[in-house]
């Protein structure tokens, strides 16, 4: 089983006939909208848990041919993979019967379950026919949930057996296989369904296949923004790596993060080392503690915000400029931290659109927000940047971000090659795979032209060699994933 996330790329069809099934096209990145118009698999009555605890909602089910997708609802603000002791955590287990035998498998709720999932517990358990367990890393085959921080509903991927897969088992899918399921919280004793197993057939026919995104520039770019995570100052260690990246994408902008090992000045020479070797452009470079700024457009001014940096870049031959937030709050269990920056970063934005900082924009001048969110907690930080709601009351009233628009654009970036949307990974890690970095924007003054994450480990050979990639890059760059953003500049009325 491998480990696998989907982002928004397409919609939810609808498959014929009178069963539930339907295959997927693309499913969002912790938005919902994809799931507009699908049928429930079931609706558990809300208020039937102990109180504070999970109450299971509705479900909503689907697949692509490789795997299954949950849309659930849990009723109250639950980070997923919180453990029942932690705060709004859970312990939420997924039965499922694959093969719908009873006499296979694990008993467990009168099903003969053959894949168990304990999210908050961060535990995926196997059993064989007889019943025999194999425990799995918290990822492997399973997407534990979507959003990464708190929310109220969540999406779940589980990766098909080979003999429910499309391409070994059309057979099995021409009869309409049903899988069954049951949902349980071991805490507040909530059950999905209150009497008996959900139950779930497969869809007639897979999801097409994804278009490849191509790392070629868009037509009518005004700039290339990349942002990554170079965990632990990796670049130092292995450019060769961060060459190729380099030379694959060709930035005009360069967002890292981890860098501290690095002056801005070693992180710029390197640069232009490999995007500019005859000193055709004359890059710049700022540095707040590990972030780094790397820039081939002019840098008119700099500042600090904690331990993030905003950089005011010059966008030749357009009325507007840009401020460039480069972001990288506290992670894990630093939750105080992250609130404190998350407000600060919003605080700043606001004040730099109230002419009330320490190097001035115009009114229309654009905005960029990438890097590393680290969002593994509650849902307030990224609504305080995204949409302007203060987490401290004492920060002032809240405000637009966005400007007329009200919030900042929050675009899903897809894998190049595969519907996947997460952008860290470590398979020594409790932790399952999911979305940390984001790049948030002005959609009044920038158009999002083309947007991908860079996976070189799921790139065919041939788009490899085109772009004198290796297959290893991306794992040996960083856990995190490279996000290439092409903006065009709206014109400024």
């Amino acid at each position: 089983m491998r480990v696998l996330l989907v982002l928004a790329a397409g919609a939810l069809v609808l498959a014929a006939g009178p069963g539930l099934a339907k295959s997927i096209e693309g499913l969002p990145d912790g938005h919902f909208d994809e799931w507009d118009g699908a049928k429930l698999v079931k609706n558990d009555p809300s208020g039937d848990a102990a109180a504070g605890a999970v109450d299971l909602g509705r479900l909503w089910m689907g697949d692509d041919g490789e795997a299954l997708y949950f849309r659930l609802e849990v009723g109250r603000e639950t980070i997923l993979q919180n453990p029942p002791f932690a705060d709004i955590g859970n312990d939420l287990r997924l039965y499922l019967d694959l093969d719908r035998k009873k006499g296979t498998g694990f008993p467990v709720e009168n099903l003969g379950v053959d894949l168990e999932i304990r999210f908050g517990l961060k535990s995926v358990h196997r059993y064989d026919q007889a019943g025999n367990q194999e425990l799995l890393a918290p990822g492997t085959g399973v997407v534990m949930g979507l959003p990464t921080h708190s929310s109220e509903e969540f999406e779940i991927r589980v990766e098909l057996p080979e003999s429910l897969r499309t391409d070994s088992a059309r057979a099995l899918r021409a009869k309409r296989k049903r899988i069954k399921l049951v949902m349980r919280d071991m805490v507040g004793g909530d059950r999905l369904p209150n009497g008996g197993a959900a139950k779930y057939k497969l869809a007639r026919s897979p999801a097409a296949e994804p278009d490849a995104i191509s790392l070629e520039r868009a037509d009518g770019t005004d700039v290339r923004i990349l942002s990554i995570n170079a965990e632990a100052s990796t670049p130092l260690g292995r450019p060769e790596v961060y060459r190729r990246i380099l030379e694959a994408t060709r930035p005009d902008v360069i967002a890292f993060q981890e860098l501290s090992a690095w002056s801005a000045n070693q992180a710029r020479d390197f640069v232009e080392s490999v995007l500019s070797p005859e000193g055709e452009i004359a890059w710049e470079a700022r540095q707040v503690f590990d972030c780094v700024t790397v820039s081939s457009l002019p840098i008119l001014g700099w500042d600090s915000i904690d331990a993030n940096l905003v950089t005011h870049i010059d966008l030749p031959g357009s009325s507007r400029d840009l401020a460039l937030f480069n972001v990288h709050p506290p992670c894990c269990d630093n939750e105080d931290g992250r609130d404190e920056e998350f407000d600060n970063l919003a605080a700043a934005w606001r004040d730099l659109l109230a002419g009330d900082f320490s190097f001035a924009i115009g009114a229309g001048d654009a905005a960029v927000f990438a890097g590393d969110y680290n969002l593994v907690g509650y849902r307030r930080q990224i609504e305080a940047l995204r949409d302007g709601v203060f987490i401290d009351p004492a920060n002032g009233p809240d405000f637009s971000p966005g400007r007329e628009q009200g919030s900042l654009a929050d675009p899903p970036l897809r894998h190049t090659h595969r519907r996947m949307a997460y952008t860290w990974r470590r398979a020594d890690s409790s932790f399952a795979p999911g979305r940390l970095d984001l790049v948030l924007f002005t959609g009044d003054a920038l158009e999002l032209e083309k947007g991908f994450v860079l996976d070189t480990g799921s790139m065919p050979g041939k788009d490899l060699r085109s772009a004198g990639l290796e297959r290893s890059d991306s794992l040996l760059a960083s856990d995190h994933l490279a996000l290439v953003t092409d903006f065009s500049v709206r014109a400024n009325d």
